[in-house]
């Protein structure tokens, strides 16, 4: 922690160096009054990276929630500010080589009025992904089938990357539970990263109470993600204790036609491989629940038909698609690899702060139909 923390500081520094120059022509030229702002910023966002990286108290009431809201929206404004200071620079740059300065664009980019729109619309891109990480929808996802008999249908409830007290509040774990009921699944997949180091006592009470609730005729089952380890409960044993089927590289035969294997989580890039089964039925429709969608084509291999996994978030930051594909077999929606099908969900919360924009917050409903 305290070398990611350094990098993650290093990172937001640099971010804000380019921010605050950005914005310092909205300052008036004195130079304690500017000197006095600079100081103040770095340490708002010092104070955001804390936020974002370290864990909380025991609980995560409306203090703890005021001061997510205030750390999202400096987080937004200080990156994507920066963002667009650099972008606005190589077009002044292409507008002097070409000795186009005297036209209306090039003006309108080195005056207060460009920085003031920047300022207001990073701000309410800030509110926006706030508001946009407690809306959890439901998405439907059909996968075909020769392996069961035409017409016959298993639907499952995906649900991962809660991250308590991040992405999903204390006091919403309730709603989400019955939402989650409502889809009428046959089995319902945790498929890892349901709390993290944030996650507080009573985010955890809460989903001991709602697993009590959850409505699965086929069961519930879960594999770790990898942030479940990094919090004050054992998830596995809270699992364990509510009555969900904990699968640690190992397989369950819940139907005669239907086997989940899951997969420990590599915790890890693509270079760390956890165990590849052996002893999947051909016969059999074989679903592979894992949380970070990597190694797929093992799977593929081995004999899987269905991927579930999360991790990704989706683009939980905008302009962050190409990062998260760089390291993942897949970022979202449904696709196929070697011939199975693929589900990555976009989770129905996220890591770090409490935004998510452009991707919306999901349940994926996967419906397997016999054909």
């Amino acid at each position: 922690m305290p070398f990611f923390f350094f990098m993650v500081v290093t990172l937001m520094l640099i971010f804000l160096a380019f921010s605050a120059t950005f914005y310092l022509k909205l300052i008036p030229k004195k130079p304690l009054l500017r000197i006095f702002v600079v100081a103040g910023l770095v340490i708002i966002n010092i104070g955001t990276i804390y936020y974002m990286v370290n864990g909380t108290s025991e609980t995560d009431g409306f203090i703890f929630r005021t001061g997510m809201f205030f750390a999202t929206v400096c987080f937004i404004i200080n990156i994507y500010s920066a963002i667009f200071y650099v972008l606005s620079l190589i077009v002044r740059l292409v507008f002097r080589i070409i000795k186009k300065r005297e036209v209306k664009f090039y003006k309108y980019l080195v005056s207060k009025s460009y920085r003031l729109s920047v300022l207001g619309f990073t701000m309410l891109l800030g509110i926006a992904g706030y508001i946009s990480m407690s809306i959890v929808n439901v998405y439907d996802y059909e996968v075909y089938t020769d392996k069961l008999q035409t017409g016959e249908v298993y639907s499952f409830a995906v649900i991962t990357d809660m991250h308590m007290s991040t992405g999903v509040y204390a006091g919403r774990v309730d709603d989400l539970f019955e939402k989650i009921n409502d889809t009428n699944a046959d089995a319902v997949l945790f498929v890892g990263d349901i709390a993290d180091n944030k996650t507080s006592k009573g985010a955890f009470d809460e989903l001991r109470k709602a697993l009590g609730t959850l409505k699965a005729p086929l069961g519930a089952f879960y594999v770790d993600g990898n942030h479940d380890g990094s919090g004050k409960q054992n998830m596995r044993v809270l699992m364990r204790n509510a009555g969900v089927n904990v699968l640690s590289d190992e397989k369950y035969e819940l139907t005669p036609e239907i086997t989940i294997y899951g997969r420990n989580d590599p915790h890890s890039f693509r270079s760390i491989k956890t165990k590849i089964p052996d002893d999947l039925s051909e016969e059999k429709f074989n679903l592979i629940m894992t949380h970070q969608p990597v190694n797929l084509a093992d799977f593929a291999a081995a004999g899987g038909d269905l991927s579930v996994s999360g991790h990704t978030h989706g683009e939980q930051f905008p302009l962050m698609y190409p990062v998260i594909a760089s390291s993942n077999d897949a970022v979202m929606g449904h696709t196929q690899i070697d011939g199975m099908d693929v589900i990555v969900s976009r989770g129905v919360g996220g890591w770090g702060l409490h935004f998510s924009l452009p991707s919306p917050k999901e349940i994926a409903l996967v419906h397997v139909i016999g054909k």
